[in-house]
């Protein structure tokens, strides 16, 4: 697996957060004494909990949720807080009316110069049976404008990235290509401070961006639209192609988490690194859609041997070739597939030639031989030991029962 030297969250300045919840220290396990027996439990609970929560890493210690309004886009409507009535209040007490996603906020989040970032990467799907997605390897990074401090939830400029939520900050015009940055500009800040400490396989890490961002990246692109893939109606979507906005975040300990999908992802020149980036992937998609896919040439997609064929797509890449080489062999699954009828003839019996049936052909057979003897036999002891097994099951818990009220009596264990 991956691993990092821990990252100790330090205290704050106040005691509190902006929305009133107190904060506590969190509990080092890591050096818990030995000569406390409670101490050695709970640290012996979290390991066990590390292996089935794999989100125990981005819980952090203020239990911080994010509130989404469903019906708005560009950051309109988030709201952050750590009080359950609150949540409950704005997701449910507001009536039917406004349906909101509730989700765990990443309070470990990486940060680079003091500010939270998430990630925005292109994927193109041009065909969902077989599944075609073609993954842009260049993506552009949106920094918070402010400071992130997890104890100040009301300040949005410090949690969310959206521009069109940055840029209503102050001085943010002579700041505003410091909101952005491309993928190759991260990629040079995690080989320049995040390799010291990180192994994988027993082996040192040289360029986290590749080995370990990137393709979790693409593998989180591709399960996620094989999720929903059975609910597209592929005949109507046959000669139409798609482009969606994908949006990560990067924890402290490098993990890559999928934050939300977005259809119609903003194509605006916001800053200068999305300028350049936008320009270079709508010339590449033009590659993808017409050179490659034949959209408006052909009525259906062109077969080819994707994982060896030389094409010119750009910085888009072909997400699991083989796997679309191997399904398009497949014939095409008709309309009426679901009404599969068996046809045939029926088969006679042939009469018994002469000593095969000495007592004659509607004679039982022989009970050492008969099938159904055989099968009533079987069936009456398995109706046996399960019966067996019941009893001695009743006999165990008859048995732990007095032993319950035994240590009861005693004044031992009460329930």
């Amino acid at each position: 697996g991956l691993e990092e030297e821990s990252l100790k969250q330090a205290p704050p300045e106040d005691a509190a957060s902006d929305d009133g919840e107190a904060w506590e220290e969190p509990v080092s396990t890591e050096d818990a004494p030995s000569q406390d027996p409670l101490r050695e439990e709970a640290a012996k609970v979290l390991a066990k909990l590390r292996l089935l929560h794999r989100q125990v890493d981005l819980d952090g210690f203020q239990n911080i949720w994010v509130l989404k309004p469903a019906g708005k886009s560009r950051g309109r409507g988030i709201q952050l807080s750590a009080r359950l009535e609150k949540i409950l209040d704005i997701s449910i007490g507001r009536g039917a009316e406004s349906r909101w996603i509730v989700q765990k906020y990443i309070e470990n989040p990486l940060i680079v110069n003091a500010k939270k970032f998430d990630m925005r990467q292109w994927v193109v799907v041009t065909r969902w049976n077989p599944l075609s997605v073609w993954f842009y390897n260049d993506c552009y990074i949106r920094f918070s404008f402010a400071d992130y401090d997890p104890q100040k939830l009301k300040n949005k400029f410090a949690h969310l990235t959206n521009n069109s939520i940055s840029k209503h900050a102050e001085d943010f015009e002579e700041h505003v290509d410091e909101t952005m940055w491309s993928s190759d500009e991260m990629r040079d800040y995690l080989k320049k401070n995040k390799t010291s400490n990180l192994v994988r396989d027993g082996k040192p890490i040289e360029d986290p961006w590749e080995e370990v961002v990137h393709p979790a990246m693409k593998a989180a692109v591709y399960e996620s639209l094989l999720c929903g893939q059975d609910n597209v109606d592929v005949h109507a979507r046959s000669n139409s192609f798609e482009l969606f906005g994908y949006d990560f975040m990067i924890a402290e300990d490098l993990s890559v988490w999928l934050i939300e999908i977005n259809s119609s992802p903003d194509l605006s020149y916001s800053t200068s690194t999305t300028k350049t980036l936008v320009k270079a992937m709508l010339e590449d998609l033009v590659k993808v859609v017409v050179d490659v896919e034949k959209f408006g040439l052909q009525k259906d997609r062109p077969r080819r041997k994707w994982n060896i064929a030389k094409m010119d797509t750009g910085k888009y890449e072909l997400l699991q070739p083989l796997r679309r080489r191997v399904e398009e062999k497949f014939p095409k699954i008709k309309k009426d597939a679901g009404q599969l009828t068996v046809q045939g003839s029926s088969v006679k019996l042939a009469r018994p030639k002469r000593g095969e049936c000495p007592r004659g052909p509607d004679e039982e057979d022989d009970p050492r031989y008969s099938a159904i003897a055989m099968l009533a036999k079987c069936a009456e002891s398995s109706v046996n030991s399960v019966e067996g097994a019941i009893a001695n099951a009743q006999a165990c818990g008859q048995l732990e029962e007095d032993d319950d009220d035994d240590q009861n009596s005693d004044g031992g264990l009460e329930t």
